[in-house]
């Protein structure tokens, strides 16, 4: 597609294979093979599939605000270059995952804890609660006791 030419896709933000292919520099095939990969959401109507710039933005093959490929796809980097980028980036996240997993630890520990706090605190509910039933049983039958008294005074007085 010429620069400064806009085709009917551009208006409602997706493009066919072919429009997508000379927006990014990627081969139709290319595009192609990563819609059957799945790793590019495409939607076919009437016969021709079409890909949404938001998409191609997001695999990192078009730059919205220019409407061309990004920035850094016009740039050749020496293998040595990338694959030092990929190694830094790797151990970065190594160590954040390290990070992770010790806060992960942490937060099993201190759960833990508090599993064992909650059950002590439950279990001394439990005996509490059993403490009190028993003293309203004894004073039930105080109660009982002391109406029974009361019960046998009464009948002796009366004529």
């Amino acid at each position: 597609m010429e620069a400064g030419k806009r085709s009917e896709s551009d208006e409602s933000g997706r493009y066919t294979i072919a429009e997508a292919s000379a927006l990014t520099g990627l081969s139709k095939r290319a595009l192609a093979r990563r819609i059957e990969r799945g790793q590019l959401p495409a939607v076919k109507v009437g016969g021709l599939r079409y890909i949404e710039a938001r998409a191609l933005a997001e695999a990192g093959l078009l730059d919205l605000a220019t409407g061309g490929p990004p920035v850094w796809a016009s740039q050749k980097l020496a293998p040595d270059a990338v694959a030092r980028e990929i190694v830094q980036t790797l151990v970065r996240q190594g160590i954040e995952l390290h990070e992770l997993q010790r806060s992960f630890e942490e937060l099993g520990a201190e759960s833990r804890r508090d599993d064992t706090e909650l059950r002590y605190e439950i279990d001394r509910a439990r005996a509490e609660r059993a403490e009190l039933r028993a003293a309203l049983e004894e004073a039930e039958q105080r109660i009982a006791e002391l109406r029974r008294r009361i019960d046998g005074a009464t009948e002796s007085r009366s004529p």
